[in-house]
Formats: C-alpha cells, sequence, structure tokens
C-alpha cells in the first residue's frame, strides 16, 4: 500500500498538495534560504506556527504551488530543498522566487512588503483593509485569525494601507518585477457598510489602471458583495477581470452560525439572490463564489458548487486550516477522502458548465481549483 501511495504521488503532485494541506509538513531546521527566495510575509493567516525562517510557498513538480501548514506530526519532512513521505524521498522542491520590490524601502523609509506582496508564482497580493468591522462587533467568522493576528503577527504591518503607498509600492513592483506577476489580487476585511467597501477598493483598483496604462496585468477583487445592483453594473463595466463573493458556506444554518457578521450584514438567502443578480450584469467565469471547504458535508458543498456552477460562476475552495486564534482553532481537518471526493465532483461540473477558475495558471497556495482545472483530479481513486 505504501509503494502505491508513493508512486502515486510521484506521477500527481497535485495529491502531495492535498496531503500538505490536510497533514501539514515537519521542517526540522531552518532551510537557509538564499536571497533570491522569499520568505514567509504576513498577510493575513497563521498557517506557518513555528519560529523557524521558512518560505513564503513551496513549488512542487509541473509548479504547483502549496502552503506551508507547519506539524510536528506530520508523515511529510522538508529537508533542504527535498520533500520525504515517511523518510521515503518524494521530489526535489523549489521555494517561491524573491521578489526586487521587496526589499526596497518607501520614501518615507517604510519597507515596501508591508503594503505589497507576492501570493504564489504569478500574483501580486494586496490587503486594504486589515480591521473586519465583523470583529469589531464581535460577528466575526469563526475560521477566521485576522483579529488574532493584528494583535500577535502581524502586529507591526499597518491595519489600513494609504492609497499613496500602495501605488508607490506597485511602481517599484511594476518597474523591478513586471515578469514575475500577471496578476493582481486586492482584499480586505469586511467593512461597515459593503457598498462603500466597494467604493473605495474602486479607487485602488482605478489608481492602479491608470499607473499601468498600455500594460497586460488582470485584477482580481475579494470582497463581501455589494447591496446595489448599481454597483454591481459599475463593477462588471468599470471593475476587475475577476470578482470573487465569499459565501464561504452553502449548508444555510453552518452559514447562520459561522458567518454571523455576513448574515447580519447580507444575509443567506439575500446573498444568494446577489449571486443571481450579478450571473446576469457579469460575463461568464468573471464572479467566483469563495468558500472555506472542510466544515460541512460532502453534500452540501458539492450541491452549492452545482448551484452557482448553472449561474456560470465557478466555486473557489479555500481548504479549511485550523488557525490559531480562530474560534476554530480546534477543529479537525478534513479528511484526504472527503476533499478527493469534493475535489472529483468539483472537476465535473467545471466540466459539465465550462468554468474557469480565478487563476489558471499556477493556482492559489491554500486551494486546489486550479489543479482540477489543470485534470489532476480527473481519474483519481481512492
Amino acid at each position: 500500500m505504501k509503494s502505491e501511495k508513493i508512486l502515486a504521488f510521484k506521477e500527481n503532485p497535485a495529491l502531495i498538495k492535498l496531503e500538505l494541506l490536510v497533514n501539514g509538513v515537519n521542517i526540522r531546521a531552518n532551510l537557509n534560504l538564499n536571497e533570491n527566495e522569499a520568505p514567509e510575509r504576513y498577510i493575513y493567516d497563521s498557517s506557518k506556527n513555528t519560529d523557524l525562517n521558512v518560505p513564503s510557498e513551496i513549488i512542487l513538480p509541473k509548479n504547483i504551488v502549496s502552503n506551508i501548514f507547519f506539524s510536528e506530526e506530520s508523515p511529510w519532512l522538508i529537508k533542504e530543498r527535498r520533500l520525504f513521505y515517511k523518510n521515503t524521498e518524494i521530489c526535489t522542491i523549489k521555494f517561491t522566487p524573491e521578489s526586487n520590490f521587496s526589499k526596497h524601502k518607501l520614501l518615507d523609509g517604510s519597507p515596501a512588503s508591508k503594503f505589497v506582496v507576492m501570493y504564489g508564482l504569478d500574483v501580486l497580493a494586496i490587503f486594504l483593509n486589515k480591521y473586519c468591522t465583523y470583529f469589531k462587533n464581535k460577528e466575526g467568522c469563526h475560521f477566521c485569525s485576522a483579529e488574532y493576528n493584528i494583535k500577535h503577527k502581524g502586529k507591526d504591518n499597518p491595519i489600513k494601507l494609504r492609497l499613496d503607498k500602495v501605488i508607490e509600492t506597485f511602481k517599484l513592483a511594476l518597474e523591478m518585477d513586471y515578469n514575475l506577476f500577471n496578476y493582481v489580487m486586492i482584499s480586505s476585511g469586511a467593512y461597515p457598510n459593503p457598498n462603500n467597501g466597494i467604493l473605495s477598493q474602486m479607487k485602488y483598483i482605478q489608481n492602479m489602471r491608470n499607473v499601468n496604462k498600455g500594460k497586460n496585468k488582470k485584477y482580481h477583487l475579494v470582497t463581501i458583495p455589494p447591496t446595489s445592483n448599481e454597483l454591481l453594473h459599475m463593477l462588471a463595466e468599470e471593475g476587475p477581470e475577476t470578482v470573487a463573493f465569499d459565501i464561504e458556506i452553502f449548508d444555510p444554518d453552518l452559514f447562520k452560525k459561522y458567518c454571523l457578521g455576513k448574515e447580519k450584514q447580507i444575509g443567506y438567502e439575500r446573498f444568494l439572490r446577489i449571486f443571481e443578480d450579478a450571473s446576469k450584469i457579469f460575463q461568464k467565469n468573471r464572479v467566483k463564489a469563495g468558500f472555506v471547504c472542510g466544515l460541512e458535508s460532502r453534500k452540501s458543498i458539492i450541491n452549492g458548487m452545482k448551484f452557482f456552477g448553472r449561474l456560470g460562476i465557478p466555486s473557489s475552495l479555500n481548504i479549511f486550516h485550523p488557525d490559531r486564534g480562530s474560534k476554530l482553532e480546534n477543529y479537525p481537518i478534513p479528511s484526504s477522502d472527503y476533499l478527493s471526493d469534493v475535489l472529483i465532483e468539483q472537476s465535473k461540473i467545471n466540466d459539465t458548465y465550462s468554468l474557469i477558475p480565478i487563476f489558471p495558471e499556477f493556482g492559489r497556495r491554500s486551494s486546489l481549483d486550479t489543479e482540477v482545472y489543470r485534470g489532476f483530479f480527473n481519474d483519481i481513486s481512492h
């Protein structure tokens, strides 16, 4: 059985990523990153609960990007640039490349990396507003560790990013690392009024587009949906290439249990109506439905993917990880079997409705959407 597993891992590196997202990976010694390898830089999660010097992400064979969830109990181990499963070497790995702009300071002396970071192989990430209003009202999503990290791991980072600082850093990134990214991802915590939040986020996108005139970069916005159809039209006509409205959970009772702020501010039924309206306003594949995968039954999340698929909306599955400081920090990680079932169905749904993920080339470090799209889960079996 072990030899069959090892053969499967070597033939299909997406299965390695699935395992790493479920079981984590052990690192027993500093990996001695060189100047061309990117260290972990805080955005908002706390996946790497270790004091060791670790990379931002690891790159598996076939350019599969995976997050690092540190676990001393994991059967997976990184030694230098090699990955082992139960003491058997599976493959060599790479670490995500360091950006040039990250080493520079802005005019006021602030490190550029405090405002903009690289996310995997192909995405420039900007987290605008780390102070989510839901936590202010003690209604934060139960799986989110944003508030905890503001007080701990990210205490030295700015809570809200000034527009001029973002633009200054963005210019540096374009000048120094133009070929390092094709996508710009903008996200933030929830605003007291979702419509005002959209207008604020649009200012950043419009200013970046003005700086980036004539250059081929694509923008992706992760946000709370507006409650106004007028703003949906504005997003469709003047906004980013793609936008994700993160509903998180399709089961209505679990949504109301784990997403208190979203239930109060938007409401489950209204959330679904906004998606239905958006499907008539946006072109197919421009709107994405974001899930935290692993908090509801297989049947529920598969039904959710089918619901959105019929609307021409791909589902983006961020694999649940129990972050330190979140209300679900002791909640079990989904099993490999659970995820395999869901990913196989996601592949079928994508094929049925011709759905394309947010980042079709290299994907996101904590989801397998791109690996599903690239066909790695078409023919797998348990």
